[in-house]
């Protein structure tokens, strides 16, 4: 009778990668929950916990490292779900990850990169103006602006651009960058000419103010 550890086959590349697809599901559905939930948020990711940074060290990894676009999704989705529980201590990596997925070749990592970063810089992050500025310091201005400008972006990449840029834009402080993007013209030139994103915005007024907002913030700054 062979013995138990010659019985056992050693993991296949492809096993390796069923079981760490598993694993982010589920990290995805728990980090979701946490998302809504502070005391849930609180108490599994502490800052300063080892299980809190293992957690956070293989979702960057799986974004950095995997080739695998849908796995790149699931980890991206999660630390969007967590972006609340990101200080200025800890957020640069973070931060600096997420404006280079922007660049990805793949439309649907773009797509959830876009999310992500909304959710460090909307309202409803108290860290949004130390967030929007370090993405500004990541190149973030100039890629959203490319993004925006493409005509062959889908309308729904071109919603999620605009939020994540107004958001920046009412954010953020001063910088050389986004006058050098020339975010506000693109803003308003996008806004003004006819197409199907001028009208979707037409018809969503919460979209409509937070662009007008935008624009606002960046005419106080920038005269162009």
């Amino acid at each position: 009778m062979l013995s138990e550890h010659k019985m056992v086959k050693p993991a296949k590349h492809g096993d390796c990668e069923f079981w760490l697809l598993l694993h982010l599901m589920a990290l995805m559905k728990f980090t979701a929950l946490a998302e809504h939930n502070i005391d849930l948020r609180c108490e599994k990711f502490k800052t300063g916990s080892q299980e809190s940074k293992d957690t956070v060290e293989l979702l960057l990894r799986v974004i950095k490292e995997s080739e695998d676009y849908k796995l790149k999704v699931i980890a991206i989705k999660s630390i969007g779900f967590l972006a609340r529980i990101f200080r200025k201590s800890n957020h640069h990596r973070v931060v600096s990850l997420l404006v280079s997925q922007l660049e990805n070749g793949c439309g649907e990592v773009v797509m959830e990169a876009l999310v992500a970063l909304a959710k460090f810089s909307c309202d409803a992050n108290h860290l949004c103006k130390e967030h929007s500025n370090k993405m500004i310091e990541f190149n973030a201005a100039q890629i959203l602006v490319k993004l925006l400008s493409d005509g062959e972006s889908e309308l729904k990449l071109q919603v999620h651009v605009l939020v994540l840029m107004c958001y920046i834009a009412s954010k953020a402080d001063y910088c050389k960058a986004v006058e050098e993007a020339r975010m506000r013209t693109a803003v308003r030139q996008l806004l003004s000419k006819k197409g199907e994103l001028r009208t979707f915005v037409s018809r969503k007024p919460e979209l409509k103010e937070l662009a007008t907002k935008a624009l606002d913030s960046l005419r106080l700054y920038y005269e162009y």
